[in-house]
């Protein structure tokens, strides 16, 4: 089963298996897919809280930069966040969460996901489902990381689990 279907496995939310399964097919014979074999068509019902982060390499630090944040970002963050580095956006005590979350990604080259609480100004009340997947320009470096976040309430986290169940 690999390692990749054993994250498969852990996957609650069917929207995060949609992504996920987009991601590994683009994956193929080739190693990591690069953020050009990502088709925004395919992602169009996801788009308001994809994001894609650049791995910046600045002296012997790594930044992680966004490229890309959906729309849907902007109700959690009370601004625009595309541009920003995530060390720089106001995550609360989650920062250094996302930063190790990031560094494993770019080191292994493996996807993660995860929940947790976004610590963000208007969404601590909201279960953050996030899935994070690695691209790559030559198919083993890790240079973009791949996001789907979905947000819940906590009456709405019972409902998705049992729709999620039905359909799995």
């Amino acid at each position: 089963m690999g390692i990749i279907g054993s994250i498969r496995n852990q996957i609650l939310l069917p929207e995060q298996k949609a992504v996920f399964d987009y991601w590994r097919q683009q994956c193929l014979d080739k190693g990591l897919p690069s953020h050009r074999d990502i088709d925004p068509n395919f992602l169009k019902h996801y788009l308001s809280t994809v994001s894609l982060m650049e791995v910046c390499q600045e002296a012997q630090d790594v930044r992680y930069k966004i490229r890309l944040a959906g729309t849907g970002f902007y109700n959690y963050f009370d601004k625009e966040i595309t541009g920003h580095y995530i060390d720089e956006l106001p995550y609360g005590d989650r920062s250094s969460y996302w930063a190790r979350i990031y560094n494993a990604i770019a080191k292994s080259g493996r996807p993660r996901i995860g929940v947790t609480r976004p610590g963000t100004p208007t969404g601590g009340h909201l279960y953050q489902f996030w899935i994070r997947m690695p691209l790559s320009c030559d198919g083993k470096n890790v240079n973009m990381i791949l996001g789907f976040d979905k947000f819940l309430k906590g009456n709405q986290l019972k409902r998705e689990m049992f729709e999620s169940k039905k359909i799995a």
